[in-house]
């Protein structure tokens, strides 16, 4: 509003293009143009009243929701990881994906403590808008399960949508802390074996079990 008032403004009074009425506004509001006389005079006192207050003012503002948004962020992430550095024979959920949130809400309704290992930025915003406790990484990394507090962990739920990637979770995990309960999902026939030769002790297969359940039914 102010930019337009200063526009047309300048425009009607020196009779210029409202172009021209834009630059000679803009130069007000950052004082780098010359005294005007008259009326001009009046509109370019208005326009140094109102730049200093509305603009800076507004400038101000976003850069303050910037900051503040920054820093909530940060205390957040570290209320976070010191929540997970108190876990004790709690569940690590590997991959917040639909399997992984689902295992999350099961068991939440038991009561169990547990944490969810996830990379992906909109994934780890939804589940913690859900009020899960999240730890955004690589579940395939050493340094990841280890913040996820593996060691002293009871059980390792891999869910990750590709069955490769359970594999390397598992014997990741099993390194770390051999006495861990392994869960894993696998998308393929072929690759239980492999999964239970890493060490998992319990595998599913969510699109077979779905499909046989569908063709039992039918009649």
């Amino acid at each position: 509003g102010t930019i337009a008032i200063g526009t047309f403004g300048y425009a009607l009074i020196d009779k210029i293009t409202p172009m021209q009425g834009f630059i000679h506004t803009i130069e007000t509001l950052t004082f780098s143009t010359s005294r005007e006389f008259g009326i001009a005079r009046i509109l370019q006192i208005i326009l140094h009243f109102f730049g200093v207050i509305v603009i800076w003012f507004a400038l101000w503002t976003s850069f303050d929701l910037m900051i503040e948004g920054q820093l909530t962020k940060y205390f957040l992430g570290v209320r976070m990881m010191d929540r997970i550095k108190k876990l004790r024979e709690h569940y690590i959920i590997c991959g917040g994906g639909r399997v992984g949130e689902h295992i999350a809400e099961l068991l939440k309704k038991k009561k169990k403590s547990f944490v969810i290992v996830e990379k992906e930025d909109y994934l780890t915003e939804e589940l913690t808008k859900s009020g899960y406790l999240i730890l955004k990484g690589n579940a395939l990394e050493e340094s990841t399960l280890n913040e996820a507090g593996i060691k002293t962990a009871k059980a390792i739920i891999s869910v990750l949508p590709e069955t490769e990637k359970n594999i390397l979770v598992i014997l990741t995990a099993k390194e770390l802390n051999q006495k861990i309960k392994v869960y894993s999902r696998s998308d393929k026939r072929e690759y239980v074996k492999k999964l239970q030769k890493a060490g998992a002790d319990y595998i599913s297969m969510p699109e077979f079990s779905c499909a046989e359940e569908i063709v039992k039914r039918i009649k």
